[in-house]
């Protein structure tokens, strides 16, 4: 969830936008009336930024954040074997669970709740997830326009990827300050271990006891 979306989530049953005959939306319930879907411009954003409600405090706060560039700071990237599919309900678990995966000489007297951190998956491929495209192009020959074929992977480039897609997996910490990073990075590393996920990019650095 990005932080924008996490902010009109908390400003969603606040503000109400009018649609046909008079009849009042929520942000989320625009998309039912075509008048007041018309009206989900950009403005929503500035409307809630500079609003003085106290029921729109925590959205608010969230976009001055953002807009002040006091952004979440990334506590490290880790790759499955295979793609996953995950669902919102997953990424707050797995916030959980790297909440608790606390190693042995974990940083004393620092808390770290599951609320602290968010989980987003990336995912990248060449257009058809796992699938190289090439085997779904046809090529033509100037010597027999009208008839289509198949060329093989090795005849496009020696330089095509094995595979065709990846999926990374990023936390977060909304805690940004140096002692609270370093024991998510602890956090962090011991849950991939824990998952039997990719080693982070630093974790030779971070937790060498662990890798």
């Amino acid at each position: 969830m990005s932080r924008i979306t996490e902010a009109f989530i908390k400003a969603n049953p606040h503000i109400q936008i009018q649609g046909s005959g008079g009849k009042m939306f929520t942000i989320s319930a625009a998309i039912d009336d075509m008048e007041a879907y018309t009206k989900l411009t950009d403005n929503m954003f500035e409307q809630i930024l500079y609003s003085s409600s106290s029921k729109l405090a925590e959205a608010r706060e969230i976009l001055q954040n953002i807009t002040c560039r006091r952004l979440y700071k990334c506590v490290g990237q880790t790759q499955t074997e295979v793609r996953v599919e995950v669902s919102q309900k997953k990424l707050l678990e797995w916030a959980g669970c790297v909440a608790r995966s606390r190693p042995r000489n974990d940083l004393k007297h620092v808390t770290l709740q599951p609320e602290d951190f968010v989980v987003h998956i990336i995912n990248m491929d060449w257009g058809m997830k796992e699938k190289n495209p090439i085997n779904n192009m046809r090529f033509y020959c100037k010597n027999d326009p009208t008839k289509a074929y198949q060329i093989s992977k090795d005849q496009v480039s020696k330089l095509l990827p094995e595979r065709f897609a990846e999926q990374l997996i990023r936390v977060y910490c909304k805690k940004t300050d140096e002692r609270t990073m370093e024991a998510a990075k602890k956090n962090f590393a011991q849950w991939c271990m824990d998952m039997n996920f990719s080693k982070p990019q630093d974790g030779d650095v971070i937790t060498p006891e662990l890798t």
